[in-house]
């Protein structure tokens, strides 16, 4: 039992309260006259279960009623829920009051207060119920939102209100709005269970995967971008080097190659062999080419930094001269002044150290012009050693002109030395190609392991979408809605019912029930009469709430059904409900249909409880017994004397 109604209670202006109580698990009629407030029942708890309006009819009982309550059976305890009932001029109010405990009792109207909003209590009515998180997402292409089930929804398998109980375009509560039918067909899948809870936990464990997959992608694509051109660019780079001898190494990944890569960078680049007589004179010059490379290198180094130090010097010259034409100033003052005086006004300073005297910046006149000279005397020696860096920095240049001569003539002189260096300059160029490659690489991390994981979470979320497969939802509603539909036809024919002779089915997309004949299917829209068509609506419904508690399935336990005799015994014909002025045969009907509805909640005790709405007062013992007001002779859900609001 996930949750049933204890009590239905209403509170008058004044502070009294009407209490209709009712038996759990069992079949519970309310019978009485019309204009009684029987068909306001289904809107007051309808109400309290969090409608977005207040439905109660204009009238008595709105203007009599200041809150309207319900005590509620739960799984773990019981709940008192009430809401005020809005103004004339308004159509809901959210001041909602709320109560929980292991036993709890209708409250005094003066101890209700609000405690919520409807926001609040919608919240808790779903978690009472037994739904969980879940989530239907519309398929791709479709522009609705997501929809998440919760209790509002499954109420429109618990209500049927007089005006659709006889309907034979409508088979569900309020699925006349096209909004709140698509809404029945995204979470019925749930409720049935076709959608269970281990199937949400599935798809959100899918959903984290993907993003998990995305994230892991997104991390390897930015670090393939880092790659530059990425495995063609180190691909072509070591065929280039297997091509010339410097490697023999095959690669299948990225990775690999920059291995291969790097060992080619380390080998060394074998020229002429020595004992040959060209090869002993080239080397020679070789030898001597690195000598005055290096020796090159030096100079440039030594003259860069002499230029630097001259920069600095004659920057020093500069700043220097500029304090000492400052400090000269000191010599417009005689200096006879004692003690500390002012330079300026010769008046005595009271800080000593505030102003330095005219003695300070004499002493520092003469540190700056000295420091002056020293460097002035240094720069004629600065510029001597640059001059001597500069003139044997040309002497190397001029002699590694000579060196190049002396290496093309004897590389000219031998045919053998010339394809040998040909070989050597295509491995020299290769080899720098893959130093300049591998040098503008950045630190990458191995993605050995980033790869290994993207491709198990590959792995997991296609699985997991195997499970999850509209194809898998639709075998498993076609599964369930077979079951229902050989329960619904084995009831219709016990009912007698139209087209009971042929196998029905639920259709969950139309929201009707189907009759499969010969000539093809029949919705119930096209089957006749009014005793069928309450008829479908009883065995749709009941056949549903055995699923729902046989399967354990998130759906409040009741069902109220309001005068589903009417079809039979019209308020015109109730003088004192025992259906003296039926015939026998609507009569026996009536009789049959409500010996039905006691049956299946008998077999489904306690898990299902019925709520009748009755002008009905049929003079069979089980039927009195399950009488629990009978509205007649002046009894009303309102009592005439409560006051009534303007």
């Amino acid at each position: 039992m996930t949750m049933q109604i204890l009590d239905i209670v209403v509170f008058s202006h004044h502070g009294q309260r009407r209490v209709l109580s009712l038996k759990t698990g069992a079949v519970n009629i309310i019978t009485g006259a019309s204009k009684t407030g029987k068909s306001a029942l289904v809107d007051i708890v309808d109400y309290c279960f969090g409608a977005g309006e207040c439905r109660v009819p204009e009238g008595p009982i709105r203007r009599a009623v200041a809150w309207f309550g319900l005590r509620l059976q739960l799984d773990s305890g019981q709940a008192f829920v009430a809401r005020r009932c809005p103004d004339a001029r308004l159509v809901s109010s959210e001041e909602c009051f709320v109560e929980v405990g292991d036993q709890v009792e209708v409250p005094d109207a003066g101890a209700l207060r609000q405690t919520t909003n409807t926001r609040g209590l919608g919240a808790l009515l779903t978690g009472w119920s037994g739904i969980h998180d879940n989530i239907h997402e519309p398929l791709p292409g479709q522009t609705r939102p997501a929809l998440t089930a919760n209790v509002r929804h499954a109420l429109g398998l618990c209500f049927q209100p007089q005006d659709e109980i006889i309907r034979r375009q409508q088979l569900f509560h309020g699925a006349g709005d096209n909004f709140v039918a698509q809404a029945l067909r995204d979470t019925l899948p749930y409720f049935l269970g076709a959608v269970d809870d281990e199937f949400v936990r599935r798809r959100e464990e899918l959903r984290r995967v993907r993003e998990q997959l995305r994230a892991c992608e997104r991390q390897l694509s930015e670090l393939q971008s880092l790659r530059g051109t990425g495995n063609s660019k180190a691909a072509a780079l070591l065929a280039q080097a297997r091509d010339v001898g410097l490697s023999s190494s095959e690669a299948n990944t990225w990775e690999q190659a920059i291995s291969a890569l790097r060992e080619v960078s380390r080998t060394p680049i074998i020229g002429v062999p020595l004992e040959h007589p060209s090869g002993l004179e080239y080397g020679r010059l070789v030898a001597e080419r690195e000598r005055l490379l290096e020796e090159q290198r030096r100079l440039r180094d030594g003259v860069s930094s002499a230029r630097a130090f001259e920069r600095d010097e004659t920057g020093f010259l500069r700043e220097a001269s500029e304090q000492r034409a400052r400090l000269a100033t000191i010599g417009i003052f005689d200096g006879s002044e004692p003690g500390h005086v002012c330079p300026l006004c010769s008046q005595d300073l009271p800080d000593a150290g505030a102003v330095p005297g005219v003695a300070e910046i004499r002493n520092a006149l003469t540190d700056v012009s000295s420091r002056l000279e020293s460097v002035t005397r240094a720069a004629p020696q600065v510029e001597s050693a640059i001059a001597e860096l500069e003139a044997k920095l040309q002497e190397v240049v001029a002699a590694l002109g000579k060196n190049r001569a002396e290496m093309e003539a004897v590389r000219s002189s031998s045919d053998q030395l010339q394809r040998a260096q040909d070989e050597t300059a295509k491995r020299a160029l290769i080899l720098g190609r893959v130093s300049l490659y591998l040098e503008s690489l950045p630190e990458l991390p191995d993605t050995k392991a980033l790869e290994e994981q993207a491709r198990r979470l590959r792995d997991q979320a296609a699985a997991l979408e195997e499970e999850l497969s509209d194809d898998r939802v639709r075998e498993r509603i076609d599964s369930i809605t077979s079951i229902l539909g050989r329960r619904m036809t084995d009831w219709a024919r016990e009912l007698d019912l139209e087209h009971s002779k042929f196998p029905l089915r639920l259709d969950l997309k139309r929201l009707t029930i189907v009759a499969d004949t010969a000539d093809g299917p029949v919705p119930m829209d096209r089957m006749g009469s009014g005793e069928n068509w309450v008829g479908y609506h009883l065995i749709a419904h009941l056949a549903l709430h055995e699923w729902f508690t046989q399967r354990g399935r998130p759906v409040p336990r009741f069902l109220f059904l309001d005068q589903p005799s009417q079809v039979y015994f019209p308020p015109e014909k109730d003088i004192d409900g025992s259906m003296s002025g039926v015939v026998e045969d609507d009569r026996q009907a009536v009789v049959r249909m409500f010996q039905f509805v006691f049956k299946v909640v008998s077999e489904l005790a306690p898990g299902l409880q019925v709520v009748m709405t009755e002008h009905a007062d049929i003079k069979e013992d089980w039927y009195q017994n399950a009488i629990v007001e009978r509205w007649r002779g002046g009894a009303k859900l309102v009592p005439e004397e409560w006051p009534r609001s303007e």
